[in-house]
């Protein structure tokens, strides 16, 4: 059976290596002792000084098209793809840009690990794949997407599946619930209320009905390690998810008590958005025996562990 051991020294190519999840997938894999290699988009930096992506080799591409290419020219073992852009826009338009920033450039990358014969290829897919699922689901839902994005990312596991029956690609699709942690984007919503919070600002939301699994973001990188070395898995998508469903206003409620910043968030000031999903309850049962993973940060530890890398910035 394989173990993380069995990474050290090997040469591990991550896409989008530079961004909020991939430092976390980098810090990971250094700690099993492999060779990592960055392939970032030119224009997406590492945006904080301490970032793990800044101390390793990096291979840039300009286009999107170049991307297969340039994860070639590192000849890896393993392939770890996070790149992609992610989009709320479900205007025609954004069919388009996620076509040509999504999907053909995890095609070309398909290809690419096929031709290479990589050990195994990591693919990040999305719980948008799903669309408004009333309920819990698994990986055995039908994907429904009603948006470009999920589109795209339903795609991308479509292609994952046939180029594994068909050339035999070592590929595994990770859907992570609702990432959140340290050094997130302060666009997401949960770094962006400890961030007014803590400037003392208000903060409209809406009235947070919606139910989310939100999963820290360093139990998502352990389960990306998990799927890499693996065996039997193969060829399948798995859903990586805390366990934990609540509902948008008790996560913001648990912020209130964490922070001890009260009366600043301002519940029900915004409206929902047009296609909003309510429902969001992914299960994780298979994911937990099948890689031999399970999250170990609560959402009340992590929340606290995002709010302290926000306060002592």
């Amino acid at each position: 059976m394989l173990r993380s051991a069995d990474l050290s020294g090997k040469r591990v190519v991550v896409t989008g290596a530079t961004g909020f999840l991939g430092g976390y997938v980098v810090d990971q894999l250094q700690r099993a002792d492999a060779t990592v290699i960055a392939v970032a988009d030119r224009s997406r930096t590492a945006r904080r000084p301490e970032h793990p992506a800044r101390s390793i080799e990096t291979l840039w591409f300009d286009r999107p098209d170049k991307l297969a290419e340039s994860v070639q020219s590192a000849k890896p073992d393993y392939v770890v793809h996070l790149h992609a852009a992610v989009t709320t826009n479900r205007s025609a338009e954004a069919v388009r840009s996620t076509l040509e920033t999504n999907l053909l450039p995890s095609l070309d990358l398909m290809t690419a690990c096929a031709e290479m014969q990589v050990k195994r290829l990591i693919l990040l897919g999305s719980g948008e794949e799903f669309g408004p699922v009333t309920g819990p689901f698994d990986e055995n839902t039908a994907s429904d997407p009603a948006s470009p994005y999920g589109a795209s990312k339903a795609a991308i596991t479509a292609y994952a599946r046939m180029f594994h029956r068909a050339f035999q690609l070592p590929v595994v699709v990770l859907r992570p619930s609702v990432v959140y942690g340290p050094f997130q984007a302060p666009r997401m919503l949960i770094p962006q209320v400890l961030q007014s919070l803590f400037e003392g600002k208000e903060i409209a939301v809406t009235e947070g009905r919606q139910t989310r699994d939100f999963i820290h973001v360093e139990d998502v990188a352990k389960g990306v390690v998990s799927a890499l070395v693996r065996e039997g898995v193969e060829g399948r998508s798995f859903n990586l998810a805390s366990g934990e469903v609540v509902t948008v206003r008790d996560c913001l409620e648990r912020i209130e008590r964490i922070t001890r910043r009260h009366g600043l968030i301002r519940y029900g000031a915004l409206p929902y958005k047009t296609g909003e999903i309510f429902s969001y309850e992914p299960i994780a049962e298979t994911t937990f025996s099948a890689l031999n993973w399970r999250p170990a940060i609560s959402l009340e530890e992590g929340l606290t562990k995002t709010w302290k890398s926000v306060r002592d910035c």
